[in-house]
């Protein structure tokens, strides 16, 4: 454990709070949205032959999924050991785990780069 997660557990005095994952969800929302997060963005889906657009606050689309997405990212990119980012998030499987991660093009370069400078 790290310094953050002992002063964590410190506050609570070894008794975290449950909430639900619904809970959890609205108060990320709520934190983006206060943070200026309210820009629209449209969500474009395909049912059947039919084309469906959604347009929502950008705030509506962060969930815990989105900080598990955003944490792997931010580890791989810190070049964290698969493993070592799996015990973190509860992955058991690589191949589950690997559909998390998808590198951009700025990562791209950036690995090659990183692998072939002289």
């Amino acid at each position: 454990m790290n310094e953050f997660s002992i002063e964590i557990l410190k506050k609570y005095e070894y008794n975290l709070p449950e909430i639900s994952t619904q809970k959890f969800n609205n108060y990320i929302k709520e934190v983006f949205e206060k943070a200026g997060y309210n820009h629209t963005i449209k969500k474009t889906t395909r049912l059947g032959s039919d084309i469906i657009e959604v347009i929502t606050p950008y705030y509506d689309r962060i969930s815990s999924h989105t900080a598990r997405l955003s944490f792997i990212a931010i580890m791989k990119n810190k070049k964290i050991p698969d493993k070592v980012i799996m015990e973190f998030t509860g992955h058991k499987s690589l191949e589950v785990f690997n559909k998390y991660y998808k590198p951009n093009d700025d990562d791209k370069k950036d690995f090659m780069t990183d692998v072939w400078r002289m």
